[in-house]
C-alpha cells in the first residue's frame, strides 16, 4: 500500500482534531461541499498529511446529524427490501471498517481510536470504479476489463467468508496496476440471513450497480442479458450464483436503491430491473 511503518504517528493530533472539528461544527447545513456531502448530514472524508510533503491519510468522520441520515437510510432500505441496514453505533461501525479492511488488505493502515466518530486510514491512490465506467476517455475494452476486475474483486471478498453490504461502483477503487480496493464497510445484513444469502445479495447489488452505470443498453457493445452473463462469469462462484438466480428479489418500488446503487437515471434503473426479471425468467424456463 506504500505507507511506511508507523507513519501515522507523525500526524499532528492538533491537525487531526481540527479536521474533525471542521466537519463537526463548521459546515452549514444543506450547503453542498466539494466532497458531495451536505453539511452535517453525511459522513465526510478529509485528507491529512504527516508533515510537509508527507504520506497522505484519510479521516472519515460521522458528524452528529449522521445518525438521522442513518435512520432515514434504514427506513428506505426496509421499503426497498434490501435485507441490510446502516450501522448507527459509531464504535460498531469503526470496528467493522477496521476488521474488513484489515482482512481484505492485511497491510492496510487504519486507526479507529482517534475519535469517537472518526477513523483514519491510509489514502488509496486509485480511481472510483463508477468514474471509470462512465468516463468518455475510457475505451469499451477498458470498461469491460473494469467490469471483470470488479466482479473478481467481490469474489475475493467472498472467498474469505466476508461480505461487503453495499458493493456498488462508488465503493470500489482501482489503482493504476488494476488492483481492487473496496471501501465503506458501514452496512450490515440482517442477522437472520445466512452467509450464502448475504453473498448473493452482494452479488445482486454489484450486478445492478454496474449495469446502471451505463446510461443506455449496449453502450459498451453488450445488451443487458449479455452484460449479466459477463458479470456472473467473471464473478464465478457457482454456489452464490445459483442461489442468486433462484432467490433474487427485484423490488420495483425502490427509490432509495436508485441512489444506493449509483444509477445514472431512474429510467435506466427500471430498465435494468426489467432486464433482470427477464433474465431470471428465461433462466428458470431452461431448468
Amino acid at each position: 500500500m506504500g505507507s511506511k511503518e508507523g507513519s501515522r504517528k507523525k500526524i499532528s493530533s492538533i491537525d487531526l482534531a481540527q479536521k474533525i472539528d471542521e466537519c463537526t461544527f463548521e459546515s452549514t447545513f444543506f450547503k453542498k461541499e466539494k466532497n458531495n456531502s451536505y453539511g452535517h448530514f453525511s459522513s465526510v472524508i478529509k485528507e491529512i498529511k504527516d508533515g510537509e510533503g508527507g504520506t497522505s491519510h484519510l479521516v472519515k468522520i460521522r458528524p452528529p446529524l449522521f445518525y438521522l441520515n442513518g435512520v432515514l437510510s434504514n427506513i428506505s432500505r426496509l421499503l426497498s427490501s434490501t435485507g441490510s441496514r446502516k450501522i448507527l453505533d459509531n464504535k460498531r461501525w469503526s470496528l467493522r471498517e477496521e476488521e474488513y479492511l484489515r482482512n481484505i488488505n492485511p497491510d492496510f493502515e487504519i486507526d479507529d481510536t482517534i475519535h469517537d466518530n472518526a477513523i483514519m486510514m491510509e489514502k488509496i491512490d486509485g480511481k472510483v470504479a463508477y468514474d471509470i465506467l462512465t468516463s468518455d476517455e475510457k475505451s469499451k475494452d477498458e470498461k469491460v476489463s473494469t467490469i471483470k476486475k470488479i466482479s473478481e474483486g467481490l469474489k475475493d471478498i467472498h472467498k474469505k467468508d466476508l461480505y461487503h453490504g453495499e458493493p456498488n461502483t462508488q465503493n470500489c477503487l482501482i489503482n493504476d496496476d488494476g488492483e481492487i480496493y473496496w471501501i465503506d464497510f458501514e452496512i450490515e445484513y440482517h442477522e437472520d440471513l445466512s452467509l450464502l444469502e448475504k453473498k448473493a445479495k452482494d452479488l445482486e447489488q454489484m450486478l445492478l450497480s454496474m449495469m446502471g452505470a451505463f446510461e443506455e443498453e449496449k453502450e459498451i457493445g453488450f445488451d443487458d442479458e449479455e452484460l449479466i452473463d459477463l458479470i456472473l462469469e467473471s464473478y464465478g462462484d457457482q454456489d452464490v450464483i445459483s442461489y442468486f438466480l433462484n432467490n433474487a428479489h427485484v423490488p420495483f418500488f425502490a427509490p432509495y436503491r436508485i441512489y444506493q446503487l449509483a444509477f445514472s437515471s431512474a429510467y435506466r434503473f427500471y430498465q435494468v430491473q426489467i432486464s433482470l426479471l427477464k433474465y431470471l425468467n428465461s433462466w428458470e424456463s431452461e431448468i
